[in-house]
């Protein structure tokens, strides 16, 4: 195995990350401004319950492939990784295919539970498209997992962060600017490039999968997971990742199917717009979780929380300015989706005040997951769905978006509360927030205050929202340098080993 400095073992997750979350404003700007707010709401409508099912399909299988994977490399073992990838993917393999002839047999039953009234012909359309490709959504993810710990980072960001978002951008845009179709038409471009990106992970992953296959007489029965066992982890782990990507998307259904789909449209771009900012989280979560799995493995509790706080630190300094800026400068940036979103701007500094505490919190999920807390993680997750769905249920119909903007907010504090206490107190990894106040204070100060300063002075304009940008970052990156010693900048860039790939 290789070492690495964390953050260069990262930037290529953080930038794959990140031109997946630009591909995704981008979709949803080119959505927004063809199709409307109402078309818009019933196109992400039918992404998230497209997306719920073939999240769910996966069976949390992403967490017990990287877990396993890491174990045998934490030790120094080889021949199992092959038989670990097939535990994975073949239970998702079957059980996806039959939920697939099932959303179609079930979809005009389903658009009428689901669609707000007078579009449940439309949905039911959408539901019909949408099933023949419900297995290659699920199987994809399971094979991506393992092109990250087969092939490395490299590989794993370029066919989930980069093509295939690539891909889904420009046949959608083909779509509505040249075939000038209408919700449907452009949901069912989104879906086409999956199989394609099927087949070529397939054939990516093959190499080193057969490579462990022949080298399977060197695990032993005593060395090598079991298919029981993995799945011991893992059931528990099926059940709390359906419930995190139900979570993610539940909101959007329910303010479709309680308010309208113009609503559902408004609070779909909003949500899209702060959840672009998880791309730090999501490319931290992706190069550290190997080596927080082997840590916690070897039981190094001590430099588990010296990683973690590392890890946090940055995600502050590299989270918290797109946040600070979207509630500062929102109308601008929703004038990018179009005139009708620009409604949102107040809901959406309610998502983005809640995001920013939850990247204050760092990578609890993770540490819970590869510390082999799956079945506390999937309690935590039931609590948030429950909260979730009764606070939209509650609050949606009285105040709209509104409403789903303060059940957000409600369900991501108490879902990290709970996550950090079972983290500093059940798992010994210790939670540090005093060496977080310096890393909070400067994104604040400069696009928090500079952000409102532009904002009353020059107005909110997108040649604003740019050039206004474009001053906050190049003077951020001076008090960043100015700072780097007290803010341990340069402790990112240590030597720290880094799992999941060979040499």
């Amino acid at each position: 195995m290789k070492s690495e400095g964390l953050a260069r073992s990262g930037v290529i997750s953080l930038l794959g990350s990140a031109f997946a979350a630009l591909a995704a404003l981008l979709l949803t700007a080119i959505v927004g401004n063809a199709l409307g707010a109402s078309g818009t709401g019933l196109f992400f409508q039918a992404m998230g319950i497209f997306t719920i099912l073939s999240q769910v399909l996966r069976l949390g299988t992403n967490s017990g492939v990287v877990r396993f994977i890491s174990e045998q490399r934490a030790f120094g073992r080889a021949g199992a990784e092959w038989r670990i990838v097939l535990y994975a993917a073949a239970p998702v393999a079957v059980l996806s295919g039959i939920a697939s002839i099932a959303v179609h047999v079930l979809a005009d039953a389903l658009s009428v539970w689901l669609a707000a009234p007078g579009e449940e012909p439309a949905l039911a359309d959408l539901l019909r498209a949408m099933a023949p490709f419900v297995a290659a959504g699920a199987v994809i993810g399971v094979l991506q997992i393992a092109a990250r710990m087969l092939r490395g980072v490299t590989a794993f960001t370029l066919l989930q962060s980069v093509l295939l978002p690539a891909s889904r951008l420009l046949t959608v845009l083909l779509a509505v600017s040249i075939a000038g179709v209408a919700a449907w038409g452009a949901f069912e471009a989104w879906l086409w490039p999956l199989p394609v990106w099927l087949v070529v992970t397939a054939v990516v992953i093959a190499g080193p999968f057969v490579r462990d296959f022949r080298r399977r007489a060197e695990s032993t029965r005593h060395t090598r997971p079991g298919f029981r066992g993995f799945w011991r982890f893992n059931a528990p782990r099926s059940v709390s990742s359906g419930l995190e990507t139900a979570l993610e998307w539940s909101d959007v259904l329910i303010v479709a199917a309680l308010a309208s789909p113009s609503a559902a449209g408004v609070y779909a771009v909003i949500t899209r717009a702060v959840r672009a900012g998880g791309v730090v989280d999501k490319a931290m979560r992706v190069a550290v979780a190997p080596t927080i799995s082997a840590l916690l493995a070897r039981d190094e509790h001590g430099a588990s929380t010296e990683l973690h706080t590392k890890v946090v630190r940055a995600m502050i300094l590299l989270n918290w300015p797109f946040y600070l800026l979207l509630i500062a400068m929102g109308p601008a940036v929703l004038m990018i989706f179009g005139e009708e979103f620009v409604s949102g701007w107040g809901p959406m500094i309610v998502l983005a005040a809640a995001m920013m505490f939850q990247t204050a919190c760092g990578m609890l999920q993770s540490i819970l997951l590869q510390g082999g807390r799956s079945t506390w993680q999937m309690y935590n997750k039931m609590l948030a769905l429950a909260l979730s769905i009764g606070g939209n249920l509650l609050l949606v119909p009285l105040w709209g978006v509104w409403g789903a903007a303060f059940t957000w907010l409600i369900v991501v504090v108490i879902d990290n509360l709970i996550a950090a206490f079972q983290v500093h107190r059940g798992m010994h990894v210790r939670l540090q927030p005093g060496r977080l106040l310096l890393p909070m204070i400067v994104p604040v100060v400069v696009f928090g205050g500079g952000g409102a300063l532009v904002n009353w002075w020059a107005g909110t304009g997108l040649l604003t929202l740019l050039v206004g940008g474009f001053v906050l970052c190049a003077v951020y990156a001076v008090v960043l340098w100015l700072l780097r010693r007290p803010l341990h900048i340069e402790a990112l860039w240590r030597k720290v080993p880094i799992v999941g790939s060979r040499v």
